[in-house]
This record gives structure tokens, sequence and C-alpha cells, in this order.
């Protein structure tokens, strides 16, 4: 007789769920990435604003960004539908998400410089601080509410982390063909069919996540009834009071400076430094490989090191590869070979900063008896808003102090010693600092003790 076929315990998903919902990321990041990676080039080259004007510009609308993602996690709080919490709002944010693409990268070229600056601003604003936390916030919401296995959930982040990565892959193979067979990074029509690709392709694998991921936490078994929800504010005061919300903040913003300067900074990097614009490709191939390869291994890390362990593990192998970058920024092979050691150091962040938010929610439910899956999601989100905003304004801050000139085709010696030290410099502090943070992460510990 053939045996059964064992059934899963509910709340633990299979592969086609963990697939779905990593296609939301792989869309997300097809807007995420690409404004992250080419934006700041649109707007100093094509655009022709400061660079130093930009990345002030970006910095302040990233912390419009943290206030809008604590707003906004309430929302979550409060909502409660047949869908549940999470999963409404993230498919009602997918079309505006995409049209303000749209707009963001359609600058009227025949405008007055006020007008663009004022076009920027407003267009910026509405993608990142309303409708990408919208879409971003909910998403990773989603997590805690249909895996509800802490195991699992490490799995489904890693599988999250690869689909993110590879549309970091795939944007660096195709927005270079794409700018480049429409007239180059300097011409407007080349940015609108560039953001009119990456918008579909965005539109069509967060619709797959949203008609096929459903969330499972505290909803009956005819997906129509939700529990009641809790205090708010008591889940404020205890998340406020608990270490791990700093230290979730910390981690969160010195990962993404790190990857928003991987991005955007190898974009003029290769271009300055290397003295050749195409090796970017080959670059960011490298970079977006290596995490990949981190990535699959660092669930088995994190069961043998622990969480912790591996992170901090993670940031030393960062440093090392910085060290390689400065001794060699102008040796194309000594630079694959910095980026593929700092893929691999980051790697483990991209995993494992991603399972913080469902560990402190579980931390407060023992604590207060509620869940509150929004708010602290939304720490996540203002890490990863502010550290991108951060990188950003470091970028054009670094660009502006090294006399950057969109217009010009051949830039100072001095632009190529401030791409270096973006690249190579910075990040190694920002690395000292998560290992200090990551030092005082024992929230099993206390979650076995408060059991």
């Amino acid at each position: 007789m053939a045996k059964n076929k064992q059934e899963k315990p509910y709340g633990v998903t299979s592969g086609g769920e963990k697939l779905a919902y990593a296609l939301g990321d792989l869309g997300s990041n097809f807007v995420w990435t690409f404004c992250s990676s080419w934006l700041t080039l649109y707007y100093t080259d094509s655009v022709l604003l400061a660079a130093g004007m930009v990345g002030t510009m970006m910095l302040i609308l990233r912390l419009f960004d943290g206030v809008s993602d604590i707003l906004f996690g309430i929302m979550i709080e409060k909502t409660h539908t047949k869908m549940g919490k999470a999963r409404p709002w993230f498919g009602a944010s997918i079309i505006p998400l995409v049209v303000t693409q749209l707009l963001v990268y359609n600058v009227p070229s025949q405008a007055s410089l006020g007008a663009k600056t004022v076009w920027v601003i407003v267009t910026y604003f509405l993608l990142t601080v309303v409708f990408y936390t919208i879409n971003n916030l909910s998403y990773h919401a989603m997590l805690s509410r249909f895996s509800l296995d802490p195991d699992d959930r490490s799995k489904v982040s890693s599988v999250r982390g690869i689909f993110a990565f590879l549309a970091g892959l795939l944007l660096s193979i195709m927005t270079p063909a794409i700018l480049n067979g429409n007239g180059g990074s300097k011409v407007q029509a080349a940015w609108t069919k560039t953001a009119l690709i990456f918008s579909i392709l965005c539109l069509i694998l967060q619709a797959i996540t949203f008609f096929t991921v459903k969330e499972k936490r505290n909803v009956g078994e005819d997906n129509t009834t939700e529990m009641p929800h809790g205090d708010i504010k008591v889940g404020l005061k205890a998340l406020l009071h608990t270490k791990y919300f700093y230290i979730s903040i910390i981690v969160f913003v010195c990962t993404y400076i790190l990857n928003g300067l991987v991005l955007a900074a190898h974009v003029y990097f290769t271009r300055d430094v290397l003295g050749n614009a195409d090796f970017y490709s080959i670059v960011a191939i490298v970079s977006v490989v290596s995490t990949i390869i981190g990535i699959a291994i660092a669930p088995k890390m994190f069961v043998k090191l622990t969480k912790r362990r591996t992170l901090m593990f993670g940031s030393v192998i960062y440093i090392i590869g910085c060290v390689v970058g400065l001794l060699g920024a102008r040796n194309l092979p000594l630079v694959l070979l910095a980026t593929a050691i700092t893929g691999l150091g980051l790697a483990p962040y991209v995993t494992g900063i991603f399972t913080f938010a469902p560990d402190i929610v579980d931390l407060l439910e023992v604590q207060t008896g509620e869940r509150f899956e929004g708010m602290v999601t939304a720490v996540n989100s203002v890490g990863v808003k502010v550290g991108t905003g951060l990188a950003s304004a470091f970028l054009g801050w670094g660009l502006a102090i090294g006399q950057y000139n969109g217009a010009l085709d051949v830039q100072p010696a001095s632009v190529a010693t401030a791409e270096t030290a973006l690249i190579y410099g910075l990040p190694i502090l920002m690395c000292i600092i998560c290992i200090v943070a990551m030092a005082f992460w024992d929230i099993q510990k206390v979650l076995h003790q408060e059991h």
C-alpha cells in the first residue's frame, strides 16, 4: 500500500506559496532597485540637476517617509477585512505605484529649472512616501500572517531575498541595454521606455502575489472572520520599551546604506574610476550572483551559528572585501574580487533582517497577548527608507564634494577619489556599527525564557 502523504502543519508554506510571495519582491524591485540604482544618474545627467541638491532632496523626503511608515503601520493594525489586514492594501497600491514611477522618470524636458525641481519633489514624494510605503509595508506585513512558523519564515525570506537580488541581476543587464539602445543616459526617451518596461513587469509580478498569497493568521476557516485587534497604545509602548526595536532600525539603516551605495555608486564608479561604463553590468552581475549564493547558504548558518553570529560574521567578510577594493580600485579583477566578497558579506543581512519584525511580533505577543504585525513591520520600512535615503544623500554629497558635473563627458580626478571612498570607505563604518548592534540581539533566548 502506498503511504499517505504527510500533511504540512497549518501555517507552514508550500513551495508554490514561497514562489508566489517572492515574485512580489521581484516586482517591487523593478521600482525600488531601479530608482535606488539609476534615479540619481537620471537626475544628474538627463534632467541636469546638481548632485548635492538631489542627495539632500532624497534624504529629506525619506525622513518624511519614515513618518509615513509608522502612520501606515497603525492603519494596517486598524484594518479588518475578509482578505485580512495587509493584503487589501498591497493589492490597492500596485497600480498607483507603477503609474507614479512613470511620472518620476518623465520630468518635462522643456520646463524651467524651478518647474523641473517641483516636478521631481512632488513625484518622488508620491512614489516613496506614499505609494511605495503602502506597497512595501503591507507586503512585508503579510509574511508573519501567512507563514506562522519562525523556521518557515526564514526559508520564505531566503527565497524572497534570492528573487529580490535576481531583480538586481536583471536590472543590471536590462537597464544599460535599454538606455544605450535608445540614445543613452542623457536622452529622455530612453528613460521613458525603460521605466515603462519595468513598470509593466512590476504590475504583472505583484498581481500574481496578490491573487495567490492568502493571510492565515487570525482568519477563520471560511476566511471571513478576523479576530479582535489589540490596543495599539499598549503595543506601541511595549515596542518602544524593547531594545530590539532600536537594534532593528540601526541594522536596517546600515544595511540599506550599504545596499544603496553598491547599487547607485557603481553606476558612476565603473565609468569614472575604471574608465568604462560597460563594466557596470559585469560588476553588478558578480555582486548579485555572490549575494544570491550567500543567501542560499544563510539559513543553514543561522541554524548552526545563530542569526546574531552569522550577521556579525557577514560584517567581517564585508570589511575584508572593502579592504581589497581600496587596494585595487583601478584594477577590474580586484574590483570584481572585492565585489564578490562584499556580496557574500551582505547576504546574511538581506535574509536575516526581514525576520526581525516577526521575531519582535512574537515577543510582543508573549508580553501583551496581542500581535501587532503592521506596526512592527513599519520598523523594517523605516530602516529601509532612511537607509536608502542616506545612501542617496551620501552619494549626492560625495559627488558634490568631488566636484561632479553631469554635463561633462570626463570628470575631474577628485570625483574618482570621492566615488572610491563611497564604495569602499564608508561601508567599513557601517559594518562596524552592525557588529556592535548585533552583539545585543538575543531575542530568541528571551523568547524561550518568556515561554
